[in-house]
């Protein structure tokens, strides 16, 4: 079974892109939440894994034009 360590940056960069997706530019908030509630939790794998999206959805956001 993978471990969140695991997971392959394209499977990263598809999530931002759907969350982008739904989300439109609230994608960036929706996302650096959920860092911080892992934060707050010290839930250590998910919160690594969720800069890694946020990262990604803000690259994705810093590309497109407004």
């Amino acid at each position: 079974m993978p471990t969140m360590a695991n997971v392959h940056d394209d499977d990263v960069a598809a999530s931002a892109q759907e969350l982008i997706a739904r989300r439109g530019r609230a994608a960036r908030q929706e996302a650096a939440e959920r860092v911080a509630e892992f934060e707050r939790l010290a839930r250590w794998p998910e919160h690594a894994l969720a800069v890694r999206v946020l990262t990604a959805v803000e690259n994705l956001l810093d590309q497109k034009p407004s």
